[in-house]
């Protein structure tokens, strides 16, 4: 737990059952490796991998996963290895997989206004107008920012390493993002018919539930927003390569 330690989650079946996808790695780099060590290493693609050494060649290390059914195909060179898994914890990281997603900051960001409106019930309030107009900018600013990032994914697929698509770890960035459209829309529709359902009620319960989503319906929208500020430049250089010259000043 101290000196150059690097921390990993997780994804994918490769090291099953040893390492169970979800699971919280923490590596350290060593002064020699050997034949069976499992270690975590960034490969071609530039990403983190966590296989274990099979064979060592002048060239550095070839790895394999456990469940895989063939040797990784690149050999892992010494400089490229991160360290040697010493410790895992199981499944936490689906935990923070999930709070990393528009979705989960969402949800997480409603729990904690839940309880910061429960401590102080009196200092916000919200017209039924203005949450409607939330939920729609929010749906709105959904739409956008998956046809910013398809029109990306088809211009250049690399445009994933740029831009943080959740679920992408698991498929295919078009479909992750096109996955992630879909789940946005449905929390947005459901947190405006639950706000919907609340129009009219007086109590201070209702009052409190409605500010709560309708804050979640903010969240979500500047969630959206920063993506889509993320994505421009991408267009601007597009454009630039086209001819066009743009500047900030």
């Amino acid at each position: 737990m101290y000196g150059n330690t690097s921390y990993i989650m997780l994804i994918g079946n490769s090291m099953h059952p040893t390492i169970e996808s979800g699971t919280f790695i923490i590596s350290r780099p060593e002064q020699q490796y050997f034949l069976g060590d499992i270690i975590a290493f960034v490969n071609e693609d530039d990403r983190d991998v966590v296989h274990r050494i099979v064979k060592q060649t002048d060239e550095g290390f070839i790895t394999k996963g456990d469940n895989n059914p063939r040797i990784d195909p690149k050999v892992v060179p010494l400089e490229n290895v991160v360290g040697r898994a010493l410790f895992v914890i199981p499944y936490i990281g689906f935990t923070s997989m999930f709070l990393q997603t528009s979705v989960g900051m969402s949800i997480f960001g409603i729990f904690v206004l839940a309880m910061f409106v429960k401590a102080k019930p009196n200092k916000n309030k919200i017209s039924g107008y203005e949450n409607t107009l939330v939920f729609r900018a929010a749906f709105i600013a959904n739409i956008v920012n998956y046809a910013l990032i398809l029109s990306a994914l088809i211009t250049d697929i690399h445009v994933s390493k740029i831009v943080k698509i959740p679920f992408s770890n698991y498929f295919e960035p078009s479909i992750a993002n096109t996955l992630s459209f879909c789940m946005i829309s449905i929390v947005i529709l459901v947190l405006y018919l639950i706000d919907h359902s609340l129009e009219g009620k007086k109590t201070d319960t209702a009052k409190h539930l409605k500010l709560i989503f309708s804050l979640g319906g903010i969240m979500i929208l500047l969630l959206q927003l920063i993506s889509i500020i993320n994505i421009l430049p991408f267009f601007m250089n597009v454009l630039n390569e086209q001819g066009f010259a743009f500047g900030l000043f």
